[in-house]
């Protein structure tokens, strides 16, 4: 666009595009249109003056219309001037505005200065007054400790010897008190060890703790049954009470005492069965255990009140017995390997077992007396309601010392006030040790992803010990066993066998020959024979003995089944045969279930272990070959009739189509006879197994028959047809004789499925010669040309004559337009 002229005579560049779309929105949202005609963006003063004054006539309006627009130019100068003093004087006051907020900030920062600084004033003040109330507190705090740790010193020498009295008086109850209050103290001064004067006390501690363990062994030594123990009216119970000594001497004087008097109780024991005394073989086993049951009855009678419930003496000596005769029934049967008999060992083996299970019946009812399975192992008649403080701050001494001056037995330091402190210290140890384990047990369960489980984790009972204790040392001796066993089950195998007759009467409801059932009842006898002596690596070894004579018996029974083929069978061989199939079957469901039985018995390392699939694959097998078998038997008797098929005149000289051929009378009479042995001798669903194999071999064969047929004429073939259908309706109804209400559908479409390609040979062959090339593409897509001439050859068409050339032009014809059609087809 060229310059313009201006209203006051200047020249503007002017463009409608001198700015972009965007930009013209923003300034219309700013600033308004307000004059329809100058404020748009794209005004155009040319076509403005156009379009007024489109012709001379209007230019009569031109001093009206130029008076209008130097009002409007007055106007907008007028306010553009206005508008600048506007800016002018918010531009001084925006100054000034600014340099208030300067002055305001600068005494913001004066104030907070001055903040600060009476803020470090007043801390190092408050540093002042609290520096000498520190000192007095660490002063105190010290002194505490001090007060505290004399206090606890004076109270071990005053326990150490109050112990060494006691001691002196054989007062084991107070002794046993006393020892586990001390041993609290000691351990307190476990990081003072080096000083003399705790050094001196630990020492003599030790020495107390020593001589009285001897003196509680030679009480024991001097114990006189009926007279030792017998406890006077408000007399303490000294031999009961020096087992509480026992417990706080801790676990291994414990362990140690509790072995020592087993040894003594087990003495004569030893010596009546030891390795140099005349019971030292297998058959005094039942003697052994006949000592037990005296010895524990004197235990009983002799140490009634000795010692406490929780230390189950009983169950004890019964295990420290447990522990020797195994030893010595583990050497007695190294020993003597080479000459133990089956019977012998088998008789001691029981004899342990019985005894096993009698001792972890009596103590599992001797657990669940028991009302609580913790118990304390001191005996307290007081309450344990006074704490200590566990903290060492000193406060449960200073309590405790006002009871009184330690002269007197209530005082702080009397024997009572140490009972009850070191019980009240000792209970919350045992909270606090509980509160820990309940810790550490939600812990571990939260990494392995399961839910926290606040319930204590479930410790084997210890009369779970007892389970095989001893009789875990005949196992290595089993084979012995196992080997009887492997030789009294190959004599029954050989005795059923050669008592097998293979024959059952009609009349029996189980067609199973007996030799199977009697060695499956063997079986059983042998494994619940075993399974009560042991169930881990022996009863391992019976699984497979039981393999073994499985697989025997499989073979034997296989080779039972004759299968050569083109020999007919008598009915005596087909139910033979059918005994041997309904055998197979009732040997696989057995082996099945033979499998789950030792799963349930045997030990758990041994379960997966445990599978019998090939044993019931081999007799699946057994099964089809004696199906095979049958079918074969009837296909030889089938054999005569279907060559005298072939035999026959079926060309121009055959004109009639009527009833069946003589053959067909035959051949239905063989299929009708033998499926009602099968019916009558196979389970239903083993006879629909041999309806399938029998019409997929005979759908096969009445081709083959068929093309030894020569010069079959269009009568011919129907007559044919005739006869096949006849039979094929005979095997359509062979599984109606089974009443079991299963479909027959799928037999159905097998048998038509095998016998259509017999159908529609005879189709073909019936079809007169105009429509023979077709009829034979649509029922054999995919044959060949030898295919063809073999309908050539059952229709006595001889090789060049010109009905035949004819014919295979015209096949060659049909074949390639069916080519070129499916070409089409496929690349269109």
């Amino acid at each position: 666009m060229s310059a313009l002229p201006s209203i006051d005579g200047s020249v503007t560049e002017w463009t409608n595009d001198m700015f972009s779309p965007e930009l013209q929105a923003a300034i219309r949202d700013i600033v308004p249109v307000t004059d329809r005609d100058f404020d748009k963006h794209d005004f155009n003063p040319v076509a403005y003056i156009n379009d007024n004054f489109s012709n001379e006539q209007s230019l009569t309006r031109l001093d009206n219309f130029m008076n209008r627009l130097k009002l409007k130019i007055i106007k907008i100068d007028e306010e553009i001037i206005q508008e600048v003093r506007l800016q002018s004087i918010s531009g001084g006051k925006g100054k000034e505005d600014l340099e208030n907020a300067k002055r305001s900030i600068n005494e913001l920062l004066t104030k907070i200065t001055d903040i600060k600084s009476k803020a470090n004033q007043s801390e190092q003040m408050v540093t002042e007054i609290c520096k000498d109330i520190k000192s007095l507190d660490y002063a105190k705090k010290n002194l505490t400790t001090a007060i505290t740790t004399l206090k606890r010193l004076h109270m071990m020498v005053m326990g150490v010897e109050q112990l060494k009295e006691m001691v002196d008086k054989k007062q084991y109850g107070t002794v046993a008190k006393l020892l586990e209050a001390t041993a609290q103290f000691a351990e307190g001064f476990k990081d003072y060890r080096e000083s003399p004067k705790i050094y001196a006390l630990n020492k003599e501690l030790d020495n107390i703790r020593s001589r009285v363990k001897d003196q509680i062994y030679e009480d024991f030594n001097q114990y006189v049954p009926y007279t030792s123990n017998q406890i006077k009216p408000n007399e303490e119970n000294r031999w009961k009470s020096s087992c509480y000594v026992i417990d706080a001497l801790g676990s291994e004087v414990k362990k140690d005492f509790l072995r020592w008097f087993c040894g003594s109780q087990l003495s004569s024991y030893k010596k009546a069965f030891g390795n140099q005394s005349e019971n030292y073989t297998l058959d005094s086993t039942d003697r052994r255990f006949g000592w037990w049951s005296r010895q524990i009855k004197t235990f009983r009678e002799e140490y009634a009140l000795v010692f406490p419930p929780e230390w189950c003496m009983e169950e004890q000596i019964s295990y420290e017995f447990c522990i020797l005769t195994r030893l010595d029934l583990s050497e007695v049967l190294l020993i003597n390997k080479n000459s133990i008999e089956v019977p012998q060992l088998i008789k001691a083996l029981k004899k342990t077992l019985n005894f096993e299970n009698k001792l972890y019946e009596l103590f599992a009812q001797n657990n669940q007396k028991l009302s609580s399975p913790t118990m304390s192992s001191t005996p307290s008649n007081e309450s344990e309601n006074n704490s200590d403080d566990s903290d060492g701050d000193g406060s449960g001494e200073e309590n405790g010392d006002n009871e009184g001056n330690g002269n007197g037995n209530g005082g702080g330091n009397s024997e009572d006030a140490i009972r009850r402190r070191w019980e009240a210290r000792v209970e919350k140890d045992r909270k606090r040790e509980e509160e820990k384990l309940q810790q550490q047990q939600q812990q571990l369960q939260q990494q392995q992803g399961k839910e926290v489980n606040k319930q204590p984790i479930e410790i084997p009972k210890s009369y779970e010990r007892f389970r095989g204790i001893i009789s875990s040392s005949f196992d290595p001796y089993m084979d012995l066993y196992i080997n009887e066993e492997d030789k009294l089950v190959g004599e029954v195998l050989e005795k059923v066998m050669a008592e097998e007759k293979w024959t059952l009467s009609d009349e029996e409801a189980n067609k199973i020959l007996t030799s199977c059932t009697d060695l499956v009842f063997h079986f059983i006898k042998v494994r619940n024979r075993c399974a009560e002596l042991t169930k881990g690596e022996p009863f391992f070894n019976l699984y497979h003995l039981f393999r073994k004579y499985l697989t025997q018996y499989a073979n034997i029974i296989s080779g039972k089944i004759h299968t050569d083929v083109g020999r007919a069978h008598d009915a005596q061989e087909d139910k033979t045969i059918c005994l041997i199939i309904n055998t197979a079957e009732f040997c696989r469901k057995t082996s099945g279930q033979m499998t789950d039985g030792f799963k349930k018995i045997i030990d758990e390392k041994y379960k997966e272990l445990i599978d019998l699939k090939d044993i019931q694959n081999d007799f699946s097998s057994i099964i089809a070959k004696g199906v095979k078998a049958l079918v074969s038997g009837i296909e030889a008797k089938l054999d005569p009739h279907l060559q005298s098929m072939t035999r026959m005149e079926w060309g121009e000289r055959y004109q009639y189509v009527g009833d069946n051929s003589p053959y067909v009378n035959e051949v239905v009479q063989i299929i009708s006879e033998s499926s009602q042995l099968e019916v009558a001798w196979l389970s239903p669903e083993h006879f629909r197994y041999f309806c399938d194999l029998f019409a997929s071999s005979f759908g096969l064969r009445i081709p083959q028959s068929i093309y030894k047929c020569r010069g079959i004429s269009e009568i011919g073939s129907q007559g044919i047809l005739l006869d096949i259908t006849t039979i094929k309706t005979v095997l359509l109804d062979l599984p109606n004789k089974v009443k079991d209400g299963r479909s027959n559908s799928r037999y159905t479409k097998l048998l038509n499925k095998e016998f259509a390609k017999a159908e529609n040979l005879l189709k073909v062959i019936g079809c007169s010669q105009d429509h023979l090339v077709e009829t034979f593409k649509d029922l054999f897509p995919d044959s060949t040309n030898a295919d063809f001439q073999k309908i050539m050859d059952l229709k006595g068409y001889k090789v060049g004559d010109k009905i035949q050339t004819e014919l295979f032009e015209k096949l060659s014809k049909v074949s390639t337009n069916i080519g070129a059609s499916i070409k089409t087809k496929f690349f269109n």
